[in-house]
């Protein structure tokens, strides 16, 4: 699928996983745009990037007892969203 960037694809994959289970969903939110950025670079569609994510938010919940993974990620997102969005309105005005 990714080529020379499969292994890197598999450890973003289990990253991701591992910090959604461990309660670090902000690291985990930032794996999963690093993931999204892979599949904009290989051509993939959004639908397979969403199963994907469903997919890793299944495996993070089956590893943990934590509750609400899922949506704990999407606030995460969001805010990691408005950030980076905050960043580049500030470099446009400067």
């Amino acid at each position: 699928m990714f080529d020379t960037e499969d292994n890197k694809f598999d450890d973003l994959i289990q990253e991701a996983i591992d910090k959604l289970a461990s309660d670090s969903i902000a690291e985990g939110a930032e794996a999963m745009v690093e993931i999204a950025q892979l599949f904009a670079k290989a051509g993939m569609t959004a639908k397979a990037f969403r199963d994907l994510r469903t997919y890793i938010v299944l495996q993070a919940e089956q590893k943990t007892d934590k509750q609400f993974i899922l949506e704990k990620l999407k606030i995460a997102e969001r805010e990691l969203h408005e950030r980076r969005q905050g960043e580049r309105k500030q470099i446009i005005i400067n």
